[in-house]
């Protein structure tokens, strides 16, 4: 009887978990975390990080390609990364507004989430101009998850 009346207080837990946690916040908190990540990896990367190898492609691939010049690599990289911690910010205003219960924390998340969306976009179009269609497979894995992102929470709205 002792795994009945654990695997009860489990399932209580549980139960009292998601009634605490609404899955907004959840989204909010792994969407600011996956742009502002991506975003300062823009500003402090080595060669371990994307985004050392986001401005290598730039630079030994994809302006070449365009017969632009490789120096524009760096200002690419910083105008995608301040895009990135934009939309980073959005989602962290959105998180503290679930957290806070503020009136207008779910038109903050559509809004993060539409923004995120047309971001991917401009990125897409970005990679067809460039030649990357390797690219566009990810990014289209991404508009997706933000899409299914906001079916999700208009769901419990």
């Amino acid at each position: 009887m002792p795994s009945q009346s654990s695997g009860s207080s489990i399932a209580g837990a549980l139960a009292t978990l998601n009634g605490r946690v609404k899955i907004a916040a959840v989204l909010s908190l792994h969407w600011c975390l996956f742009w502002l990540l991506n975003g300062f990896d823009k500003f402090f990367n080595s060669a371990d990080f994307f985004g050392a190898n986001f401005k290598g492609m730039l630079e030994n691939e994809l302006l070449g390609r365009l017969a632009l010049d490789s120096s524009l690599a760096q200002p690419i990289a910083i105008i995608v990364g301040i895009g990135e911690l934009v939309l980073g910010l959005l989602f962290l205003a959105a998180l503290i507004g679930h957290v806070g219960h503020k009136p207008n924390r779910a038109a903050v998340l559509s809004v993060s989430i539409t923004l995120s969306i047309l971001f991917f976009a401009l990125l897409t179009a970005g990679s067809i101009l460039l030649g990357a269609r390797d690219q566009m497979l990810q990014q289209g894995v991404f508009i997706a998850a933000l899409l299914g992102s906001r079916l999700a929470v208009g769901a419990t709205d």
